[in-house]
């Protein structure tokens, strides 16, 4: 199992803000994972209610994602980490984006739905959608539980995953595009379920990108559009 260790450094001050900054997105990945759970709750049970407390959190990613980049921020310029330090920091530092860019889409997901119980839509997809999104949210859990182990041989396995969310997401639109065109009628509220699912499979996306986060911050190697198969046959087969 491949992982990464922080190295011990002379400034003990300096090794405690590195482990702060890893806390703190964690942190902040646990709280984008809740609002994920939260919202797919809000779909089953159709409570408006639950995506109004979802949606009144909204600003708090958005400060921690604030807090965090100027705290790296900060590090790099009066540290000016080295090597496997700086990996760290950049690995936090993109990290965080994706974190933020997965509270976006939440959010996005709880106004749709609130627009769709307002409106008393029913339909036999939504259990779908439900399937596609407990798919992200254990891709998520398990992208972030590598993430605190600092695990890329785990991370290359979820990464792996995502392709078949990919796939699961297109057959789903492609169904709902069916009943779009079957009947003109009900165009928006599958317009809106179909923006759901677009939610989630980018939620995935962006699971997958902390993992390459991972990989880099342990392998020093960044794997960004190459083919996830062959990252894996290169670096672990």
């Amino acid at each position: 199992m491949e992982q990464f260790d922080i190295d011990k450094h002379t400034s003990s001050e300096f090794e405690a803000e590195l482990e702060d900054i890893r806390n703190h997105l964690l942190k902040m990945g646990g709280k984008a994972e809740s609002q994920l759970r939260t919202v797919l709750t809000a779909m089953l049970e159709n409570d408006e209610e639950l995506a109004d407390e979802l949606l009144a959190q909204g600003d708090d990613i958005d400060q921690m994602e604030i807090d965090l980049d100027q705290e790296c921020t900060r590090i790099i310029a009066i540290r000016q980490p080295a090597a496997s330090d700086l990996r760290l920091i950049v690995a936090v530092m993109k990290s965080i984006t994706d974190i933020e860019r997965i509270g976006d889409e939440t959010e996005k997901m709880a106004r749709l739905l609130k627009k769709l119980i307002r409106r008393d839509f029913q339909s036999k997809y939504f259990k779908e959608i439900d399937h596609l999104g407990q798919e992200v949210l254990a891709n998520l859990s398990a992208a972030l539980n590598a993430l605190a182990r600092l695990d890329a041989e785990e991370a290359i396995k979820i990464a792996q995953k995502d392709q078949v969310i990919d796939a699961h997401f297109d057959e789903l639109n492609g169904h709902l595009i069916k009943h779009m065109v079957k009947d003109p009628n009900k165009v928006k509220p599958y317009l809106k379920m179909s923006h759901c699912a677009q939610a989630l499979e980018r939620i995935g996306d962006h699971a997958k990108n902390i993992c390459e986060n991972i990989i880099y911050l342990v392998i020093g190697k960044d794997v960004r559009h190459t083919d996830i198969d062959e990252v894996k046959q290169d670096l672990f087969d």
